[in-house]
């Protein structure tokens, strides 16, 4: 069975993609980057070549270069987000202390989105972009932060439309599990909706943090918007299978969490 990798980029609506992977693959070897780079390389170097051979699935938050050669030549798939969703999203997600590592500077009760935005947090600005090119560290600013910004748009497009298999939108789920279903010859992919924000605690974001998020994902936003025409593309090609997209969403509209079980 071919190797994938599911590169994960923070608040893309992950959480769910990876619910889906867990019964694609059940039963199936997988490894997961789920902590820092260090980390985990030692954790896949301490494993036995029996259980590296194994290995199916890789998925967690690591950039495109992990340094781990089997998840480096694997199948990647990986979902985009609008940059200023994403981000507003990523506040919100803070604001409710779901962050363990920024809960006792941006505590729940005490939450200030200004504050926030200028804290120079490394997953506020171009993340999808550092993730599409960087090595090692997801959010190290270091490679984006070297060239102009063209240059780093350019090698990160060159590595979603080459390096990456298959790319989907959060904005298009639906759609974006039928282009991974039919090229990695999935079962019906039916899901239920996970981690979704509390709505009564939501954060107000004003015209002023409108225009800083924007600020902050200047490469980001040009990604994103060459990603969103090219996937608007297929989707209207002979190559995206519309019925079975008629299908699915029949199917999954009736779907319960019993049911995935």
């Amino acid at each position: 069975m071919e190797r994938v990798r599911f590169l994960h980029i923070p608040k893309t609506a992950g959480s769910t993609l990876i619910s889906i992977l867990d019964r694609q693959y059940c039963g199936k070897a997988r490894f997961s980057f789920a902590d820092g780079h260090a980390s985990y390389t030692r954790r896949y170097q301490a494993l036995s070549e029996e259980s590296k051979r194994n290995l199916v699935l890789f998925t967690g938050h690591a950039p495109i270069y992990t340094g781990i050669k089997e998840a480096d030549d694997a199948k990647i798939i990986t979902l985009l987000r609008d940059p200023l969703s994403r981000v507003k999203s990523f506040c919100q997600h803070v604001s409710e202390g779901k962050s363990p590592y920024l809960q006792k500077e941006f505590s729940p009760g005490s939450f200030s989105l200004d504050h926030f935005l200028e804290s120079g947090n490394r997953e506020l600005s171009n993340l999808q972009t550092k993730m599409l090119i960087n090595r090692g560290r997801i959010a190290s600013p270091v490679l984006v932060d070297s060239m102009p910004l063209s240059e780093a748009r350019d090698m990160a497009l060159e590595n979603l439309f080459g390096k990456v298999s298959f790319f989907g939108l959060q904005e298009h789920f639906d759609e974006s599990l039928i282009v991974f279903a039919t090229g990695l010859n999935w079962e019906m992919p039916l899901y239920t909706s996970l981690n979704k924000k509390q709505s009564s605690e939501s954060v107000k974001f004003e015209s002023r943090h409108i225009e800083r998020i924007l600020a902050l994902n200047a490469i980001d936003v040009e990604v994103y918007d060459a990603a969103r025409a090219r996937f608007s593309k297929l989707l209207t090609s002979d190559k995206f299978d519309r019925e079975k997209l008629k299908i699915f969403q029949r199917m999954n509209s009736i779907v319960t969490p019993a049911d995935l079980t």
